[in-house]
């Protein structure tokens, strides 16, 4: 299976944050718009979670085998 949107298997999971209102996430809510159900697609097993809340700056966590964690600011 190749794509876009495929994970790799050392991906456990995908986390995102943004706020709900701001404009200063309008771009990650445009990007989980559109890519969200292709992302889901080609990785059924790989949990894509979605946080919003009031005020906080766009990130996305990923959690990789052993527990290991990568955070990047949006």
């Amino acid at each position: 299976m190749s794509g876009k949107y495929v994970f790799s298997k050392a991906l456990k999971e995908l986390r995102f944050h943004h706020c709900q209102t701001s404009d200063h996430s309008n771009a990650i809510r445009s990007f989980l718009t559109r890519a969200y159900p292709t992302m889901k697609h080609h990785n059924p097993h790989t949990p894509i979670l979605i946080r919003e809340a009031m005020n906080i700056q766009p990130r996305v966590f990923a959690r990789y085998e052993f527990g290991k964690e990568k955070m990047a600011d949006l």
